[in-house]
């Protein structure tokens, strides 16, 4: 399976000299769904904001596609990656429709690609009833589902997914359970996570982080073999509690 993107001792150390990233390595293969997990603070959104070209390592290597993200225009990268942040990303006051029609524009698309990939993606994500209603006055998974929408109006190639779940009701999560499987026939998927039941529902392979570091990398049923745990709850309370 080829490898989209390889990561090579990556750091982060912030101004106050906060290390928020310390020297990790892996890679992620084309159309599988790869977890990052672990406590608050271990690491998992700044390793999707690098990848994502939002923040620039202290040190290490990215490459997407064999080639190093340093040697690379990021706007190219941009063209093949979508990032669905945790926080709204939306203009409240404006529709679902007009709020694809403005984060679409920048990209090098033809104007009546644009539209189609607009109106597929607003049919495909069931937001048709929805999509002349105020982002403000949308339920959290309507708009979560919105914000997924945006991140691939482009037809990215991988798609970054940052705690998409989180805060929604039951029934909200399971709709982006179902639209992240059905993402994976043709989109690599980096999803972080806080949820261990979606972790081992969703993730091809996780990679667990504590305090900036990655202390174990494989399938979820490895993981779970190797601890001897019926979940990955029980894993992370293991690894915490090796940790103190």
């Amino acid at each position: 399976m080829q490898k989209v993107i390889e990561v090579k001792n990556l750091s982060k150390i912030f101004n106050n000299n906060t290390v928020a990233v310390n020297g990790i390595s892996f890679d992620v293969r084309e159309n599988e769904v790869f977890g990052l997990i672990g406590p608050n603070g271990s690491g998992k959104t700044t390793i999707q904001r690098m990848l994502a070209t939002i923040l620039e390592p202290t040190s290490g290597i990215i490459r997407y596609y064999g080639k190093e993200l340093s040697e690379t225009d990021a706007n190219r990268i941009r063209e093949v990656i979508g990032y669905v942040p945790q926080g709204a990303c939306l203009y409240g006051d404006l529709t679902v429709a007009e709020n694809l029609d403005i984060f679409s524009k920048p990209y090098r698309l033809e104007n009546s690609q644009r539209i189609k990939n607009i109106s597929n993606l607003i049919k495909n994500l069931g937001l048709e009833e929805r999509k002349n209603t105020l982002v403000k006055n949308l339920s959290g998974g309507l708009a979560k589902r919105a914000s997924i929408a945006i991140a691939l109006v482009h037809e990215p190639k991988i798609l970054f997914l940052d705690e998409a779940t989180m805060g929604l009701d039951p029934n909200s999560r399971y709709e982006i359970w179902k639209l992240t499987e059905d993402l994976k026939k043709k989109t690599t998927i980096v999803f972080t996570t806080h949820y261990m039941d979606e972790a081992e529902k969703l993730c091809d392979r996780l990679a667990i982080l504590s305090q900036g570091k990655i202390l174990e990398l494989d399938l979820p049923q490895k993981i779970l073999s190797k601890y001897q745990a019926k979940n990955l709850n029980e894993v992370i309370a293991q690894i915490i509690k090796k940790e103190k």
